[in-house]
């Protein structure tokens, strides 16, 4: 007999308006049970309403929304007991890190509630700091904390709304390497973020939302190969760039922090036709000209761009 797997998350053409407002537009996700899953995107594009979604915190107008195969409309109650989350949001200020584990635990009944959150704590390296006012810690420490009472119930999945949010770049590789020990134990994570360098070092799979709709999506393998279908350049010197940001096979042009133009082109043009049309077509004057590795920031611009181009998004 075949072994049918259920998926940890399955979302199908969920639709959701704020009055007027398209918040999210037929979207389709699918969370493989025991894989990282990145959500990316920009601010308002949509990432936290998923997720409240996700949860049973929002109603939503049209479309499926399961975790673990049950209907999140259906059984609300039932879908808390599967899910931690980790909302992006302040934690009491004035409670001790026990004493706000403590009352999460009392309000899901949890049996053997000392042990539980002793357990957690030591995972997450806070037990010396339990008795600590949440006022008192750093940033990098109620993001733990805040871990820590997503995990309290010992769920197979974790929904975390931006959890890096904020942090110093030590904090957040600790955070990261957390969630991976987190995955190895057989946690399915599902994780939003506006920062794409920490998604791809960590997903398994990404999808990328712009404006409520979904515009890349797949295995961060498939996306890598994506990658590899374009080509980045670095220029000085003048261009147009709204001539350059329109022909056909450009998928992002824009100037970086070194006032270099930064050129990502399909992969089947060549430099020199690149040049040709950038001297001829957008009235060029080119200093410098090289190549440079393309990297998920130059998919994640581009497939918006291609978008933009073809209306789908503004």
């Amino acid at each position: 007999m075949e072994r049918v797997i259920i998926s940890a998350i399955e979302i199908q053409d969920l639709s959701k308006n704020y009055g007027s407002i398209r918040a999210l537009d037929s979207i389709q996700i699918n969370v493989t049970t025991g894989s990282i899953y990145g959500y990316l995107g920009p601010n308002g594009a949509g990432k936290t309403t998923t997720m409240k979604i996700l949860v049973g915190l929002l109603h939503y107008q049209s479309g499926s929304v399961k975790i673990f195969g049950q209907e999140v409309k259906k059984a609300p109650n039932e879908i808390r007991n599967y899910v931690g989350f980790l909302p992006d949001a302040e934690l009491p200020q004035n409670s001790s890190i026990e004493r706000f584990l403590t009352l999460t635990a009392k309000m899901n009944n949890l049996t053997g509630r000392k042990n539980c959150i002793s357990e957690v704590l030591n995972k997450l390296g806070l037990s010396k700091l339990r008795n600590r006012k949440i006022s008192n810690l750093s940033r990098g420490q109620k993001q733990r904390v805040g871990l820590a009472n997503a995990l309290l119930t010992d769920p197979p999945l974790l929904i975390l709304d931006e959890p890096n949010r904020g942090l110093d770049p030590i904090a957040r590789m600790k955070v990261l390497a957390l969630l991976k020990n987190l995955a190895k134990e057989g946690i399915t994570i599902f994780l939003s973020s506006h920062i794409i360098g920490e998604i791809e070092k960590i997903a398994t799979d990404i999808a990328i939302i712009h404006q409520g709709k979904i515009i890349e999506q797949g295995k961060r393998s498939e996306l890598q190969g994506q990658i590899l279908e374009h080509k980045r350049y670095l220029i000085t010197g003048e261009l147009d760039i709204k001539k350059v940001a329109n022909f056909n096979y450009i998928s992002s042009c824009k100037i970086d922090c070194l006032g270099r133009y930064n050129i990502v082109a399909s992969g089947n043009v060549t430099e020199e036709q690149l040049l040709l049309d950038l001297i001829q077509e957008a009235n060029s004057r080119i200093k410098s000209f090289s190549s440079a590795e393309t990297s998920l920031e130059d998919l994640f611009l581009g497939s918006i761009n291609e978008k933009i181009k073809e209306g789908v998004v503004i």
